[in-house]
């Protein structure tokens, strides 16, 4: 069941991508309209699909208590990830912006397209809400550490750095947990127009992927090792090592947060690359080829280290 969930989501990706890369082949979508796309990905529905989501928060005290261990694990996580990260970098002395790039992928994965659904059926309702948690975290630690570590190597002053770092998508996040933790509820009426306009962002981003591979020349892409590396990084060593960090932990204190915690917050770990890297790259002038790159390998192979993952995961937790 886990494969099949796996597979049918990412062949929904992949046809997706490739319309875009057939677009760009037949001219619809040219370099020109391509950096529009990027722009309205950007500003426009990317921010309200954050925005929308944070709306959909239910502030109860059932869900307060266990938001704070899921969250607390969840900023750890990314942490620990991030500097797995740096010491691989260091170690296989990738530099520059393609360091950049490196790093956030090896953080954030993608845990909204391809993490919901299959935590979702795996582990239900209760698994989906420690996923949307951690998606929270992913979140706000993309838009504020994502954005210094992209912008770190292009020369941008620190004023710079921290401009980039207020755009609509910290707005709309800052906005929409505002007013779901005040219990703020706006019309549908407004709602519903910005949810469904969000809802467009994976579809429309899968289409810019679609267009940055073609042009990129994905066979040019395919021999930099840092694609295979932060793949690795990714699938395989980081379910791994948190698979090994907790039981160790567990084994030395007694204590240990409920499995379905932990099982959902390794599987999240565990995704391909996060696609919305590719449009905050190109925004912040980073390496976006690379990001295509990164994002069309780790999610072809995790058709493969996903359903081994699972399995990891029962068996050792």
């Amino acid at each position: 069941m886990q494969t099949e969930i796996v597979i049918s989501q990412i062949f929904i990706l992949g046809v997706v991508v490739l319309i875009g890369a057939i677009s760009a082949k037949l001219k619809i979508l040219t370099p020109e309209s391509k950096d529009m796309l990027s722009k309205v990905i950007f500003n426009i529905t990317l921010p309200l699909m954050l925005f929308t989501k944070f709306l959909r928060l239910e502030t109860t005290p059932v869900l307060i208590k266990n938001s704070l261990i899921v969250f607390m694990i969840s900023v750890l996580v990314i942490l620990f990830l991030y500097f797995v990260s740096l010491l691989t970098a260091k170690l296989f002395r990738i530099k520059g912006a393609e360091s950049a790039v490196f790093k956030i992928h090896s953080m954030f994965g993608n845990t909204v397209f391809l993490g919901f659904p299959l935590i979702n059926t795996l582990y239900g309702e209760e698994g989906l809400l420690y996923a949307g948690i951690f998606q929270l975290v992913s979140s706000v630690t993309t838009w504020t550490m994502g954005v210094m570590i992209l912008t770190h190597s292009s020369g941008t002053s620190l004023k710079e750095k921290l401009l980039n770092i207020i755009n609509p998508n910290t707005i709309a996040m800052i906005l929409g947990l505002l007013l779901a933790v005040l219990s703020v509820r706006l019309p549908d009426v407004l709602v519903k127009p910005m949810a469904e306009l969000g809802s467009a962002n994976t579809w429309l981003s899968m289409l810019y992927i679609g267009t940055i591979l073609y042009f990129a020349k994905v066979s040019r892409l395919l021999k930099n090792k840092s694609i295979y590396l932060v793949t690795f990084n990714r699938l395989i060593l980081a379910p791994l090592l948190l698979i090994t960090l907790f039981n160790v932990t567990g084994s030395l204190t007694g204590i240990l947060p409920d499995k379905l915690v932990l099982s959902v917050i390794i599987l999240e770990a565990s995704m391909p690359c996060m696609a919305s890297i590719v449009i905050i790259a190109k925004e912040l002038g980073s390496d976006v080829h690379l990001a295509a790159g990164n994002i069309f390998v780790s999610t072809i192979l995790s058709i493969l280290t996903l359903p081994f993952a699972v399995m990891a995961i029962n068996y050792w937790l």
